[in-house]
């Protein structure tokens, strides 16, 4: 991928619609192109900046920026991805670097150190081969993104099941049995999980409103008494 412009482009086009099932990787052509490797195994490059690109992406899949700070908050990650339960997309290293490259984590079949570059190799499954692809990152930076991304879906997969509970949705197989997923102390950890992200994605979106409406930072009295706000309802 450090020798992006070299590589064979299949096509160039306006049109093609980045999603979880069609895509392995994205990383910026040029400045204002995007190259995409697609799961048939395409090299395209499409003609929209990459951050247009993961805009879109993200506002397609109702991945929200709110909801992603609030979550990478929670698992102590500045690094963030976009994250929907399994269907993980994340960066090889941080945003800001002119060689990150975005790739979906539910394809990676594995990975392995290059210890003479210094880069690591990624195998991504597409449906009729596996594709090698060299990042340049750190095994330890690749490996701490992809974990913090496996926390955060871990925390949506937890409040998926809280809600499930919450609203009466259960299995009709294992209506006489009581799985692991409906134990009270694990609904009410999933339900502690569901209302600590709520929190976080409130006061997020109340703060960066405030800071740009006032040009300062929110009051901490303030904060504390949107929290007791909401702990009264």
């Amino acid at each position: 991928m450090a020798k992006i412009a070299s590589l064979p482009i299949d096509g160039v086009t306006d049109n093609f619609q980045v999603r979880w099932d069609n895509t392995l990787l994205i990383a910026a052509y040029d400045q204002e192109r995007t190259f995409i490797l697609t799961v048939d195994g395409e090299q395209l490059v499409l003609r929209r900046r990459l951050r247009e690109v993961l805009h879109r992406f993200a506002c397609e899949n109702s991945v929200h920026n709110h909801e992603m700070h609030a979550l990478y908050q929670l698992v102590d990650c500045r690094t963030r991805g976009y994250v929907a339960g399994h269907h993980r997309l994340v960066p090889t290293c941080g945003r800001t670097n002119d060689q990150v490259v975005y790739y979906m984590v539910h394809y990676l079949d594995d990975a392995a150190e290059l210890i003479d570059d210094k880069r690591v190799e990624l195998l991504l499954k597409g449906k009729r081969e596996t594709f090698h692809v060299r990042v340049d990152t750190s095994y330890r930076t690749f490996r701490r993104i992809v974990d913090a991304a496996d926390r955060v879906a871990k925390i949506q997969l937890q409040i998926y099941e809280y809600c499930r509970h919450q609203y009466g949705k259960i299995n009709s197989e294992n209506i006489h049995e009581r799985p692991y997923e409906s134990d009270y102390c694990v609904i009410q950890a999933h339900r502690r999980q569901s209302e600590k992200v709520l929190m976080a994605t409130i006061l997020y979106i109340v703060s960066t409103a405030y800071e740009e409406t006032f040009g300062e930072k929110i009051n901490p009295e303030f904060i504390e008494q949107i929290k007791r706000v909401i702990n009264n309802f």
